[in-house]
């Protein structure tokens, strides 16, 4: 199946939960090995690369960074969001060195090369000897253009596919569009971004994210809000690790911002959670809808960005400034409690005894899931 793992550690994945193990330690300690999925996993499937409305107008352009590349979101005069490398044709230079706005080309600061806001050359500078400048010509297949990365849209979030070889994005969204039905994500606009990192590698980082076990014991008011009863683990879907928690009565009455409208079935009265590998995961909420991004840094050191959208005008109207500054601080006190254990678990995979762990059958099939997903992602 694969060379970069033994077949002892394939066999034990593929094992009933009850005697299951998990990856390696290698998988979490090794430089190496977070090369080796930069160049097949991350570049293999569909990743959040950021938000429209982060690039909201004509000319706008946001630097990123997929699986070690160096990135461009660029609105285009034509409205389209486009992503491009963030290299110039010519010599290899880094062409943008910092975001823009309203930008009406894209120019190159070694030798002056212009492009298009699409793509193609606009014009070089001195290219044929002193004062002798050369348009250029997008009907000539030889004409330099920036180099595309294929990318869609969703909602207010951009996706992109490194390698070009993903389905649609429509088909990596299938599972988590239809296990969250009954959210109308129109109605939610972009509010706040709550940034933090974490010291664990970013697969770690994203199971404790979807470990639900881990509540009772790491998050007191988090564990208050959350029927107990209604709790299960995570359940699996494809690429798609997810679960629903019922609210309380108390919960919903006593909700500062504006109930998303129209909301049916489950979602009048749960929230839902979802990670779509390899690392966003996505909350439905009567009240929010949650992206978290989630970026490895280094092999043991990752990326969180939270945003928060709300419903209802919230996002934009004064009177809900303080609420939101509150979430906000909710969000950075929660990260906080999930600091310690996700920084115990990267020191733990340190141990040469671990190997790959014990689950809770009720608890822990989506982390097993997870495991499954990287070993045929980097096959």
């Amino acid at each position: 199946m694969t060379q970069h793992f033994s077949q002892e550690v394939l066999d034990n994945i593929q094992n009933p939960i009850e005697t299951a193990r998990g990856l390696p330690n290698e998988a979490f300690t090794s430089p190496g090995f977070l090369d080796l999925e930069n160049r097949t996993l991350f570049r293999r499937h569909w990743v959040f690369a950021g938000r429209k409305s982060e690039i909201p107008n004509f000319g706008d352009i946001k630097m990123v960074d997929i699986a070690d590349q160096p990135l461009i979101l660029v609105h285009g005069k034509d409205g389209e969001v486009r992503v491009f490398y963030n290299v110039c044709p010519h010599r290899g230079a880094q062409i943008v060195t910092e975001d823009r706005a309203s930008a009406r080309v894209i120019a190159c600061k070694y030798h002056a090369w212009t492009f298009e806001l699409n793509g193609p050359l606009r014009g070089r500078a001195h290219f044929d000897g002193p004062g002798k400048h050369a348009k250029g010509k997008a009907e000539d297949p030889n004409c330099p253009s920036l180099f595309p990365v294929r990318c869609e849209t969703w909602h207010d979030a951009i996706f992109v596919n490194l390698d070009g070889n993903a389905g649609p994005l429509a088909e990596h969204l299938d599972p988590l569009i239809e296990q969250a039905e009954g959210f109308d994500l129109s109605q939610f606009e972009y509010a706040r971004t709550v940034k933090g990192t974490f010291d664990s590698n970013w697969k770690l980082t994203v199971e404790n994210w979807s470990d639900v076990y881990h509540v009772f014991a790491v998050h007191p008011t988090l564990n208050k809000m959350m029927d107990e009863q209604a709790r299960t683990g995570m359940l699996t879907d494809r690429n798609l690790i997810y679960c629903r928690w019922g609210y309380d009565e108390s919960t919903l009455e006593n909700e500062a911002l504006p109930i998303a409208q129209n909301l049916t079935g489950a979602a009048k009265t749960s929230s839902f959670m979802g990670h779509l590998f390899p690392a966003l995961c996505v909350s439905y909420h009567p009240a929010m809808l949650l992206f978290w991004d989630y970026k490895p840094l280094a092999h043991d050191r990752t990326q969180v960005k939270l945003h928060i959208y709300v419903a209802g005008g919230a996002a934009s109207d004064p009177d809900f400034a303080d609420v939101l500054d509150q979430r906000v601080q909710y969000y950075l006190d929660l990260n906080g409690e999930d600091d310690e254990v996700c920084r115990l678990m990267q020191v733990g995979r340190r141990a040469d005894g671990y190997d790959g762990g014990r689950f809770a059958p009720y608890w822990d099939k989506g982390t097993l899931h997870l495991a499954k997903l990287v070993v045929d992602s980097v096959s």
